[in-house]
This record gives C-alpha cells, sequence and structure tokens, in this order.
C-alpha cells in the first residue's frame, strides 16, 4: 500500500473532473470522467458510482483502477494505480451518498469505490 504526499491529495481536490482507467478482463480499456472522487485518508480514495456502465462491468471482473490527477495551478501531474472495492451498503456507501446528496440531491449512488492506493507516479517517476 502506498501513501498519498501532500502533493497529490491537492492535486485530488483540485480536479475536477478527474480521468478513471479501467480495463476489461480481456484487456479492453475504458476511460472516463467522474465528477466524485475524494481522498479517503492518505492511502485510500473513494469514488461515487452515480452512472458508471462499461466501468463498473470492467470492475465487477477486473478491480483495478488507476486515477489522473493535475494540479491546474503547478501543473503537475499524477497517475494513482489503485485497487478496487465496490461497497453497496452500510455506512461507508452512506457516507458518500450524503456527500453526492450535498451538491446533487436527485443523484443517488448506485456503488461507492473504495480505492487502495498501489502506486503513485509523477510522469514515469514512481514517488509512492
Amino acid at each position: 500500500m502506498a501513501k498519498l504526499t501532500q502533493e497529490v491529495l491537492t492535486a485530488i481536490e483540485k480536479t475536477k473532473p478527474t480521468c478513471i482507467a479501467t480495463a476489461s478482463s480481456d484487456g479492453i480499456p475504458n476511460l472516463i470522467y467522474v465528477t466524485y472522487v475524494k481522498a479517503a485518508g492518505d492511502d485510500m480514495l473513494v469514488v461515487a458510482d452515480n452512472k458508471f456502465n462499461k466501468t463498473r462491468q470492467n470492475l465487477d471482473t477486473n478491480p483495478r483502477m488507476s486515477v489522473t490527477v493535475l494540479d491546474p495551478d503547478t501543473m503537475k501531474s499524477y497517475q494513482i494505480k489503485c485497487t478496487a472495492e465496490c461497497v453497496t451498503e452500510g455506512e461507508r456507501y452512506d457516507s458518500v451518498v450524503k456527500w453526492v446528496h450535498v451538491k446533487h440531491p436527485q443523484l443517488t449512488p448506485k456503488a461507492a469505490f473504495y480505492l487502495t492506493v498501489d502506486e503513485v507516479y509523477s510522469g514515469a517517476d514512481r514517488i509512492a
């Protein structure tokens, strides 16, 4: 498990929307923009599944996800490679529903994906 530095945490907060990438079990890539991505500590991210389709299918068979963020002030980008856990009930899911409802009360996430951070890169350099 890797730790997110303060620079990366800041970039996560500033990046809206955020790009996330998944791949099918056959290796076919899927890249989408999502609005609801945030840090859940220094070794985990959480993503709200509001409208996933291919992304959800991919994660059901291959729980690996990559998140790319860009700090618009420093122009430094980071790729965060993660392993996803799908949560559809309980306190962790409910907290994501509340988070989404602050700005979009009409949306109820189908799931929350908690992402354990495995590696972090800045360009070609592994930083965590």
